[in-house]
């Protein structure tokens, strides 16, 4: 009898060309898989959309959250968490109602580069298949993504997850949905990224029934081109470790995740990563780089590219900056809170306006790291230099309760006292 596969991807409206070029390149290999595109947005009349194909999916309207549960998790979690969060909502939505064998996530930024049976076959024998972002021990570690950044956002990279439909993956589906529907922020000080990090948990919870890939044509990605190598061999591409000086196998290239390239640069054969600061770009990596690039350009992608996020303004267009996310987060965990909170005439909107919290400046300073900010050097000596005074006044051991205490205060939630009066009589701060 022949399985019923199939493969999705959720995204935003402006990547929905992007994930119908991940689409056509499955379906390339794989005619026969289902392909959906989930979108966690919604389509708007400025949007000027004629239509929509029939696989996309605007997953408001599709996954059964209610109403009040929707806007609580658009609001809180930006666009990567949002879109993140609804992950195993969606794996479930499409198991209950299209009953396949399996069901694969992709990041909408894959190519496939050659069939996906290996994973199919792996799926007789597996609930579960993960791939680790790198494979390689190295005593002296020569990655561009840094280990603190690994050990950050977990051992295993959520952009691909293969599932076979069974109890064992509706019980994984059911624990990671209840996590994400609260807990699925980038945020250092909670060890928290995402939905990704949670997968960490899975090798203790089903050692038998979970796959951890160490196939290198899986998953290749930016933060482990310092340990893959492409090869072109007549026209199809195998992968190698770079890192091995013997013995070197080599596998098929499955798919490559290009997380955090500028797309709209490779439609001009401009070739830049975000996420990974000074990423080393090797000459064998290129060659793949340019076959995007060239998927991009006869794509929809630019139909799309220019579209908003819908979740990023309040109801009358007044941008939303990450400060008032995580102010309503803590307000909603408290219980404060009641309404919609994109609402301009609700009480979350006009509690900022009376504690001036809208201002424009707030919402481009999302953008700036702390070491891009404009002369931070000199500032950070004057600090030095208030500190130094202050620790001379207060002696050592208050000194230091102050600077722990500080900490605190950095993250943002523990600020909002700035527009709850009521918070400026009890102490209510959390680590």
């Amino acid at each position: 009898m022949k399985m019923k596969n199939i493969a999705f991807t959720i995204c935003a409206k402006n990547y929905i060309g992007l994930a119908q070029v991940l689409e056509k390149s499955i379906k390339k290999y794989h005619p026969d898989i289902d392909f959906f595109i989930l979108v966690a947005d919604e389509i708007t009349p400025e949007d000027k959309l004629t239509s929509l194909a029939r696989n996309v999916l605007i997953a408001k309207d599709v996954l059964g959250f209610s109403i009040q549960k929707w806007n609580d998790m658009s609001f809180k979690y930006d666009l990567t968490e949002f879109c993140t969060s609804i992950k195993p909502a969606c794996f479930k939505f499409l198991i209950n109602n299209f009953h396949p064998d399996t069901c694969i996530y992709f990041d909408p930024d894959i190519l496939v580069f050659d069939n996906l049976n290996s994973i199919f076959d792996s799926l007789n024998q597996y609930s579960i298949i993960l791939t680790p972002h790198i494979t390689t021990i190295e005593e002296n570690y020569t990655g561009s993504l840094q280990e603190n950044g690994l050990l950050f956002t977990g051992m295993f990279n959520l952009g691909f997850l293969a599932c076979k439909c069974n109890d064992v993956t509706n019980q994984m589906l059911n624990w990671w949905d209840k996590r994400l529907e609260d807990r699925c922020f980038i945020n250092r000080m909670e060890n928290y990224f995402t939905d990704q990090k949670w997968m960490d948990f899975l090798p203790s919870f089903f050692p038998n029934e979970l796959l951890i890939s160490h196939d290198l044509g899986l998953n290749f990605a930016p933060w482990n081109f310092y340990e893959r190598e492409i090869l072109n061999q007549d026209g199809k591409f195998y992968v190698i470790n770079r890192l091995e000086v013997s013995g070197k196998e080599k596998t098929s290239l499955k798919f490559v995740h290009f997380s955090g390239f500028n797309y709209k640069g490779l439609l001009s054969n401009e070739v830049s990563q975000g996420n990974i600061p000074g990423l080393a770009i090797y000459p064998d990596i290129v060659q793949v780089i340019d076959e995007y690039g060239r998927w991009l350009k006869s794509s929809s992608f630019p139909e799309f590219a220019s579209l908003n996020y819908s979740y990023n303004v309040f109801s009358k267009g007044t941008p939303i900056s990450k400060t008032h996310r995580k102010l309503y987060r803590r307000l909603s965990e408290d219980g404060v809170l009641t309404g919609n909170p994109f609402d301009e005439n609700g009480t979350f909107y006009q509690s900022l306006k009376a504690g001036k919290l809208l201002s424009k400046a707030l919402v481009s300073s999302d953008k700036q790291g702390i070491g891009n900010l404009e002369g931070v050097n000199r500032k950070l000596v004057k600090v030095n230099k208030l500190f130094s005074l202050l620790f001379k006044v207060v002696g050592a051991e208050r000194f230091f309760m102050l600077v722990r205490l500080l900490r605190i205060y950095s993250k943002l939630e523990n600020h909002v006292y700035l527009i709850d009066p009521t918070y400026l009589k009890e102490a209510k701060i959390r680590d």
